[in-house]
């Protein structure tokens, strides 16, 4: 199974074990994967069931730190294609069963970089987060540039394009990032920001023929 973000969940539910998988650990994997791949590719429609029914599958476990997840890992994607996220449900969670790392977490997709302890959060973005509180761009840039993970990179990227002042080398590494794997979604959205970032700029030229870029790839 390949690794959801830069989280643990589906590692967690298909770990190695003498035993058969449980009905509902591999439910919710197969759906957690579906609705990433629907959602990266602009399925909106087709997406959201698959969340669902991941949802209702890690419920019947009773593991309110898993479902936590699950909802970090759907906030996750929004910030990849720069969209707002509904987090009432992860609050309500994280007050009756609070947890660290998913606190942690759930803060950097917020933009709450002053109130992380950086060794709570996943490898990939521990330090990174020191530039993130500074507005360090070209030393976040070389971080980022360098996550393997093109999924881990592109979140990156939603977090500073978000939070911090939009940058066009950050946009162009997360186009590029998109656009080999092939993600529609998140490309459309950066390609978009990338386009007010030239108008902002009285760069007409170049906003024009993102535009028109735009406008062909969603012919």
């Amino acid at each position: 199974m390949r690794k959801l973000l830069v989280l643990t969940l589906l590692i967690f539910l298909c770990a190695c074990s003498s035993q058969p998988i449980p009905q509902w650990k591999d439910t919710a994997s197969r759906q957690l994967e579906n609705y990433k791949v629907n959602f990266l590719a602009d399925k909106e429609d087709a997406s959201e069931p698959h969340f669902v029914q991941a949802k209702k599958a890690i419920s019947s476990n009773n593991d309110l730190n898993l479902l936590a997840t699950a909802y970090l890992t759907k906030y996750a994607l929004h910030t990849a294609a720069l969209e707002d996220f509904d987090d009432r449900d992860f609050l309500r969670i994280d007050q009756l069963q609070p947890q660290t790392n998913n606190r942690a977490y759930y803060d950097l997709l917020k933009g709450n970089f002053g109130q992380i302890d950086p060794g709570r959060l996943p490898a990939n973005y521990s330090k990174l987060l020191p530039l993130l509180a500074d507005k360090n761009l070209s030393a976040a840039t070389r971080e980022i540039t360098a996550i393997s993970d093109p999924l881990s990179r592109l979140i990156a990227c939603g977090v500073w394009v978000k939070y911090l002042s939009p940058d066009e080398s950050i946009l162009q590494l997360a186009i590029d990032t998109a656009a080999r794997q092939g993600w529609r979604r998140p490309l459309w959205a950066y390609l978009t920001r990338l386009q007010q970032y030239y108008s902002d700029r009285q760069e007409t030229g170049k906003a024009s023929a993102i535009k028109e870029r735009l406008e062909l790839l969603k012919k």
